[in-house]
């Protein structure tokens, strides 16, 4: 007696392949998009402040530039005028310390950064821009860019102009 191929058995294999096919198929859409949408805070804001922690007056100026350019936000001289900071930093910050002074055992908004990765170190030839509210010192969204070259910096503000397309 010969045996057959049960239909059943052929029709959930094939259910099966068609759903893990849909299941994976659907991870490497996922995966493109690492980065946490823009808080309200931040899509709100109007005003910027560039706190420049490199050693690098060159991304300053990049950063000044490409804002300007892209007139989304007006950039202010002071953090205490800017809804938002943007922070640029590569590892090299220093803070300065007037003497006679002591410094503080902890800096009590150093343990407020909330945004993944804002702690890890800063490959080589790169820049962290990282968006910080000012009154309370909270990392609200993170990237980090190549910027090892005049070219490359120019678009250090890339990832966050597309954050912002992405809410719209």
């Amino acid at each position: 007696m010969r045996q057959g191929v049960c239909p059943l058995k052929s029709f959930a294999r094939v259910l099966i392949a068609i759903a893990l096919l849909i299941l994976f198929g659907c991870v490497p859409i996922h995966a493109k998009d690492k980065r946490p949408g823009l808080p309200p805070k931040v899509l709100s804001a109007g005003t910027v402040y560039v706190d420049n922690r490199t050693t690098s007056a060159e991304l300053l100026n990049t950063a000044y530039t490409e804002l300007s350019k892209w007139g989304r936000l007006q950039i202010v001289d002071t953090a205490q005028k800017a809804d938002i900071v943007l922070r640029l930093s590569n590892g090299n910050y220093v803070k300065f310390v007037p003497g006679g002074e002591n410094a503080p055992a902890a800096d009590p908004k150093a343990g407020k950064q909330n945004s993944p990765g804002a702690d890890e170190a800063v490959p080589p030839g790169s820049t962290r821009i990282s968006v910080i509210d000012p009154k309370t010192g909270i990392s609200l969204w993170t990237d980090i860019r190549k910027t090892d070259s005049a070219k490359a910096a120019t678009h250090m503000l890339d990832g966050l102009r597309d954050a912002f397309v992405q809410r719209k």
